[in-house]
């Protein structure tokens, strides 16, 4: 779908996209180019060789880009998720939090990506604020930005990892869902988007539209790898997306289709890329990166109060932990090792990253690996060509 409509997608965007999503950015066209070319020999390969049997082959590089592609997005949340559990993440109790915001003010995250910073500062504040300042320097938080929703709607929300120092009951979550509001009706005054009345007519309302929600504390490692992946999980599920002819077929966990014309549902894809270089997690409290840091001072210095001779590895310490390879995370993700020999199942070993196309052709060529080919294009049949279809006769007009 990406090989075929691509270059109409941008032709048309200006005319067709641009009044409901914004100018096309250039961060769109440099993902799309990438999707094309991720898993391609031609574009970059690693040669993998089998010591035991003399078997060599290749495998091709992905293309590392947030939004679009899911096969990136799901390694992507498994490298958070170790990352957090080896790197970050305390041996105490966590929650799940989420900050959710009303519809009528997320058409402006969706013109401005620079305006979720907003919604950053205004959830670890009210998070701040609803514990005692003694309390407040134990407390760690990890925020990680979501845009869309169930059906790929646009929906910029945060869902996050909090540490359970203190269980927030219903008054105090009330209060956390109530500064969250303010903090962020604030945020958008501030930037001149929202005025006096309409922060007051949203505050005034029963139902808000702001929400925060916490889930059930956990502890153990499955539970803080699995919220981690799915925090950081990408816009697209491929379980819920088929393609009928030139229909985009995407269905929700609830079971309600949203049918979507090909190059529509690109247009809306692309809404849901990040600029270049966009912080889309941030860590605050103990979890930040400056306490992390005086930490493992502290922690070095104490292990040279201990024996100045002694080594940090000799000190009885966890060990630095490395993120997963490349490997274990395809042997997560799809539950195969990519480095097991077809043949003889031994364990192969990379022996080259290779760039050169010419010489990425001449290896292909050698190994007898057919040359990779874009898949068939989307049928675009109209109504009219259907009632053509099966009879000579006119079609009525006035049906369509």
């Amino acid at each position: 779908m990406v090989n075929q409509f691509k270059e109409e997608l941008e032709q048309s965007w200006e005319i067709k996209y641009q009044p409901e999503y914004g100018y096309l950015r250039e961060e769109v066209s440099q993902v799309l180019n990438s999707y094309l070319n991720c898993g391609l020999l031609e574009h970059g390969a690693a040669r993998v060789y089998c010591d035991e049997c003399q078997y060599s082959l290749l495998v091709a590089y992905s293309c590392k880009k947030r939004g679009v592609c899911p096969s990136c997005s799901a390694k992507r949340a498994v490298i958070f998720a170790e990352h957090l559990y080896e790197e970050v993440l305390e041996e105490v109790s966590h929650r799940h939090i989420v900050f959710s915001t009303p519809k009528r003010l997320r058409p402006y995250f969706k013109y401005n990506r620079k305006l979720n910073g907003i919604l950053f500062r205004a959830a670890w504040q009210s998070v701040k604020e609803a514990f005692r300042e003694e309390q407040q320097q134990q407390v760690g938080l990890i925020l990680t930005l979501q845009t869309a929703g169930e059906a790929l709607n646009w929906h910029p929300h945060l869902h996050g990892v909090i540490t359970d120092n203190h269980q927030l009951c219903e008054e105090e979550l009330e209060a956390v869902t109530k500064r969250f509001a303010e903090l962020v009706l604030l945020g958008l005054a501030k930037e001149e988007l929202i005025t006096e009345d309409v922060m007051e007519q949203i505050l005034s309302q029963e139902h808000s539209g702001f929400s925060v929600w916490v889930g059930e504390p956990f502890r153990d490692e499955e539970s803080e790898k699995f919220v981690a992946r799915y925090i950081e999980r990408g816009a697209l599920s491929l379980e819920k997306l088929s393609v009928q002819d030139d229909l985009v077929i995407y269905t929700t966990k609830d079971g309600k289709v949203r049918e979507y014309e090909a190059l529509d549902f690109l247009a809306l894809l692309t809404t849901h890329i990040p600029n270049n270089y966009e912080s889309v997690t941030r860590y605050y409290g103990a979890y930040s990166s400056r306490v992390r840091g005086e930490r493992a001072k502290i922690l070095k210095s104490a292990q040279s109060e201990v024996d100045p001779n002694l080594t940090p590895i000799e000190v009885d310490s966890p060990p630095p932990r490395v993120s997963s390879t490349w490997a274990a995370c395809i042997k997560r993700i799809y539950e195969l090792n990519p480095l097991e020999c077809p043949r003889c199942k031994s364990e192969m070993r990379i022996i080259a990253f290779l760039q050169d196309p010419k010489e990425i052709s001449k290896i292909i060529k050698s190994l007898r690996i057919e040359k990779a080919r874009a898949p068939p294009p989307l049928s675009r049949k109209s109504k009219i060509d259907d009632a053509y279809q099966f009879t000579d006769e006119l079609p009525d007009y006035d049906a369509f």
